[in-house]
């Protein structure tokens, strides 16, 4: 019985070491077969990874070629059928599934001599207890004083420095205090530690950001992410991953953290600066982010790539100004067509006073009726989640689509949702990669519970989709009050219910049913009802406004208050 394990850091000499046994026992006349996966895209997009292309190392000398690029069952069935005394060698063995662990183990107990490289965590488990030679690489940190235990990359993901845990730490430091220094020097405020948005796992506590609500748009990519069922498998399975794009990426802040939780990542954005100093961020941690520099429409309309999860953080806006308002339709329509599960979208609205004046040629102002119409009219959404202004602390409304109908929120999601501090961003993934490996191992599926990740109004005959701006779990309402709904049957009335203390001034209280008025009445203190008629067809997502003219801020509370809500009802 003859399995050979290679386990090793990075550039730590396994596949020169493969090479070499491989070209030893070709040389003695002996079957050799060098065998790759092709279930995963990190490997498959390597242009040599093809049956007749060569698979080479970091000694220029050393290369064998590829016999097979195929699947795990394939795979397996290969090895049934090898013959006693040939060798079959896996290398890059962790993008192939952990069920192959058991046809090595029986086609080595056949007398088949099995070479694996690289081997996965699952892999590994399924051999404890087996008898199999481990041969570890082991690779001398730069300092000379300790074993390497971890490796940095520079300006690529191919020749890492091997460092020791102390090396390291103190390098890291050196190399994001480098790249901090490259953006402070740049635009947009050259000079200043002031940028647009942060990058993913450096501390940026002294910087002055233009968007720092990114951590909370990130937990409400996440939060979606854990409630689609499409996403989920690929993200528990072994060797599938999902894939995210973001689009308009600026210095990769959501690329990067979506490589972190699991995903195949990529990111587009037109300004050089941005892409160089994202790529090398992700380098410094490991991490193989896809980035381009290039026109967002111009890489839509040149990819035939797919994403599981897309995101556009106030971008599209941009191209409209630049390209006409139909440049931007265009990059909607197809940001719709190639994202498979979920697309996450902000808009900067034209009533906004940067963008006032910009799209000169748009036939009707942008905002957030103009997204959810743009969005239910593609018919690409089976589901649309909204996330106004100041949920959870963000900027701008977002929007979510689901192709598929999402599961209801976990608990834990709940509590991630409140961790919206940059520096608690790296802790929140990893808390979540351990409760899904948990679960996992344990067979079990994180299922749903009663848990909100908002406040919930009293209403009935519609279901809450979305935080509910201008109101309070005490059930007071601000003077400006925006929820979204979603209606699974015809509706043509609503009513709503409130108290208003007495000795207060009257108020006009109006309605506002997906941008149009509906009702419009003036009331008094105490109890109050107002009706209106509505039509809505069956399932849909509804959008309601409440505005009033009158705001009272109490003497011992800091809140602008304007009436209790007792009941919203739709029938």
């Amino acid at each position: 019985m003859s399995l050979k394990i290679y386990t090793g850091l990075p550039a730590s000499g396994k596949t020169s070491a493969i090479i070499s046994e491989m070209d030893g026992r070709r040389a003695a006349g002996d079957t050799v077969v060098l065998v790759l996966s092709n279930e995963h895209e990190e490997l498959t997009r390597r242009p040599n990874v093809r049956a007749g292309g060569l698979m080479g190392c970091r000694d220029k000398t050393k290369k064998f070629p590829i016999d097979y690029v195929i699947g795990t069952q394939e795979a397996s069935e290969m090895l049934e059928l090898a013959e006693s005394g040939s060798l079959i060698v896996f290398d890059e063995a962790q993008y192939f599934g952990p069920q192959i662990a058991k046809s090595w183990m029986n086609a080595s107990g056949r007398g088949v001599d099995v070479i694996v490289g690289t081997p996965s965590v699952r892999q590994l488990e399924a051999l404890e207890g087996v008898d199999y030679q481990h041969r570890k690489m082991e690779v001398f940190c730069r300092c000379g004083k300790r074993e390497a235990t971890q490796v940095m990359y520079g300006k690529d993901l191919v020749y890492p420095l091997h460092l020791c845990n102390r090396c390291y730490d103190v390098q890291m430091r050196i190399e994001e205090e480098q790249l901090l220094d490259i953006v402070k020097s740049s635009e947009p405020f050259p000079g200043e530690r002031h940028t647009y948005q942060p990058l993913y796992g450096i501390d940026m506590s002294l910087w002055k950001l233009v968007r720092n609500d990114c951590p909370a748009r990130l937990n409400i990519i996440l939060d979606a992410v854990s409630r689609a069922g499409f996403v989920q498998e690929k993200l528990n399975d072994a060797v599938k991953q999902p894939s995210f794009i973001d689009l308009g990426c600026c210095s990769g802040f959501f690329s990067h953290a979506m490589a972190e939780q699991g995903f195949l990542s990529a990111g587009v954005d037109v300004s050089k600066d941005f892409i160089s100093w994202a790529t090398q961020a992700a380098y410094l941690k490991g991490q193989a982010v896809k980035y381009e520099s290039q026109d967002v429409l111009e890489y839509l309309q040149g990819t035939e790539k797919t994403f599981d999860v897309t995101s556009t953080f106030a971008t599209i806006q941009w191209v409209m100004d630049q390209k006409g308002y139909n440049a931007g339709i265009e990059c909607f329509e197809k940001i719709f067509a190639k994202t498979k599960s979920i697309c996450v979208i902000e808009m900067g609205y034209t009533d906004e006073d940067i963008y006032k004046k910009k799209i000169q040629d748009r036939p009707v102002e942008i905002d957030k009726h103009w997204v959810l119409k743009l969005m239910k009219s593609s018919g690409n959404f089976a589901s649309i989640e909204f996330h106004p202004a100041g949920e959870a602390g963000i900027w701008r409304d977002i929007f979510v689509g689901f192709k598929q109908e999402p599961s209801s929120p976990g608990g834990l999601n709940s509590w991630f949702k409140v961790l919206s501090l940059p520096s608690l961003q790296p802790l929140v993934l990893k808390i979540r990669k351990i409760s899904r490996a948990i679960a996992r191992r344990a067979g079990i599926t994180i299922g749903a519970d009663s848990q909100d990740l908002f406040d919930r109004i009293p209403v009935i005959g519609a279901t809450q989709i979305s935080a509910a701006k201008g109101y309070w779990a005490d059930n007071w309402v601000a003077p400006s009050f925006q929820v979204a709904l979603s209606s699974d049957r015809d509706l043509s009335r609503v009513e709503l219910e409130g108290w208003r203390p007495e000795g207060w001034d009257q108020s006009t209280i109006t309605l506002y049913f997906s941008g149009e008025k509906i009702c419009s009445e003036t009331v008094g203190s105490g109890l109050f009802s107002l009706q209106a008629e509505i039509s809505v067809d069956g399932k849909d997502q509804l959008y309601l406004e409440i505005s009033n003219s009158y705001g009272f801020t109490p003497e011992d509370d800091s809140r602008e208050l304007s009436f209790v809500l007792r009941k919203l009802a739709f029938s």
